[in-house]
């Protein structure tokens, strides 16, 4: 093809046709050209569509990762609402005439719970998340969806953070608490030991352990409470983001 059109050109200068020889350069020019433009426009209509590819293939593994999350916070609600079920109980549990200082001490200390106090400590996925931020594939993903993303994932962070700061000082608390009136089932071990109570001073050890025991378990409940609030809100934020994220692969 290249020889031919040099044919062309070399028969117009021979026969020194110049205006026709510049017409039919220009003309060969524009053809390039074109074709330039052609294969630039094809070029991007294939990268348009990897892109696509991929950012649907992102789409997928944010929505797994979102739906484990979700099942992780439900889970961590029922933690937390077995604890207030437990607290309640607690409560209830003095209604009752006369209660014996060491029975109250020890319902306050069946309050607490594995589940209620490891319920809502969990780790979310945040491997998609890190992959597109670190291969700067972040950009294929719109921009409302992608601060919606981000957004989420800042929440969870400041959750993670709350829960684990709270619960140091908790755990410190009940630390020091049990270095001096022991284990939780401490009331029900010591009750039937007359001499052991006699030496903690017989029920006035009961009394400080349930009132300081109390404390800890009040500001237990006001951290597990705001979690809750927390958790429910990412909760719904997971749901909206679904949602949108849904409705962009159906278009």
């Amino acid at each position: 093809m290249i020889k031919f059109f040099r044919k062309i050109r070399q028969q117009l200068l021979t026969e020194n046709k110049i205006s026709k020889y510049l017409i039919y350069a220009t003309g060969e020019i524009v053809l390039v050209v074109i074709g330039i433009l052609i294969a630039l426009q094809i070029n991007d209509w294939n990268t348009e569509r990897e892109n696509e590819v991929l950012k649907r293939t992102y789409y997928v593994q944010i929505l797994q990762d979102l739906e484990k999350d979700r099942n992780r916070l439900i889970r961590a609600n029922q933690g937390i609402d077995t604890f207030f079920v437990r607290l309640q109980a607690y409560k209830e549990l003095f209604k009752k005439p006369d209660l014996p200082l060491w029975e109250a001490a020890t319902a306050l200390g069946g309050v607490f719970s594995e589940e209620a106090g490891l319920g809502w400590n969990f780790e979310t996925n945040t491997n998609t998340v890190n992959t597109l931020r670190n291969t700067g594939d972040i950009k294929l993903i719109p921009l409302d969806i992608r601060n919606r993303i981000l957004d989420f994932r800042y929440k969870v962070s400041g959750l993670m953070d709350y829960v684990k700061s709270e619960s140091i000082i908790i755990a410190n608390a009940s630390m020091a608490t049990q270095k001096i009136y022991g284990g939780a089932d401490m009331p029900t071990r010591i009750g039937n030991q007359p001499k052991i109570l006699a030496h903690f001073g017989k029920e006035e050890v009961a009394l400080r352990s349930l009132l300081e025991l109390e404390a800890i378990l009040y500001e237990h409940a006001l951290l597990v409470k705001n979690s809750r609030e927390r958790t429910d809100d990412l909760i719904r934020e997971i749901d909206e983001i679904t949602e949108i994220i849904r409705e962009d692969l159906e278009q």
